[in-house]
């Protein structure tokens, strides 16, 4: 079972703040086994981390994996390159098809572990955030898309992978 536990929208030096908590529970659930989901599992598709959308894995290695044109709604579609580091997750979302991105930069996973359970901790455009990733995460002038992306469609989307995470956790043990 998954279940988001906080969920914080703000601004910080301008830009657009994001903190969303999800805790897993169960048997499966530790930190160890959501960040092996997360290396392991396939990212799009059937029975995948973000479900069947649009996008390619281009890249997967032991500690790292690649996304081209990835589309978690109609008019919304990026690159994304996740890199297991430190024990986190930096997640970069870039746009190389637009000469001018409105949604590119890093947010960060942590993973941990909880009594019975683990925690995935979304940070984006956080202090916490920003003093590991390389760039923040925003765009060059204000885009509608952006603003739909930090006040609905992330947290959607979130929301999804989330579930269909503790499902493949639970998948494991039956």
């Amino acid at each position: 079972m998954v279940r988001r536990v906080a969920y914080v929208h703000g601004s910080r030096q301008g830009r657009d703040t994001l903190e969303q908590r999800f805790r897993f529970e169960g048997q499966a659930a530790n930190a160890a086994a959501v960040a092996d989901v997360l290396l392991n599992e396939p990212m799009t598709g059937d029975d995948s981390v973000f479900g069947s959308r649009p996008g390619k894995e281009t890249r997967r290695t032991e500690e790292s994996w690649s996304i081209s044109g990835f589309s978690p709604a109609p008019g919304f579609r990026f690159d994304v390159d996740i890199t297991h580091r430190n024990g986190d997750f930096h997640v970069r979302f870039t746009q190389p098809d637009r000469s001018a991105p409105y949604l590119q930069g890093d947010l960060l996973w942590v993973i941990s572990d909880e009594p019975d359970g683990a925690i995935l901790d979304e940070q984006i455009n956080t202090q916490r955030a920003l003093d590991v990733v390389a760039e923040p995460l925003g765009g060059d002038r204000p885009s509608l898309r952006r603003w739909l992306f930090f006040r609905i469609g992330h947290k959607q989307v979130m929301q999804g992978a989330t579930r269909n995470i503790g499902a493949l956790l639970d998948r494991r043990i039956n």
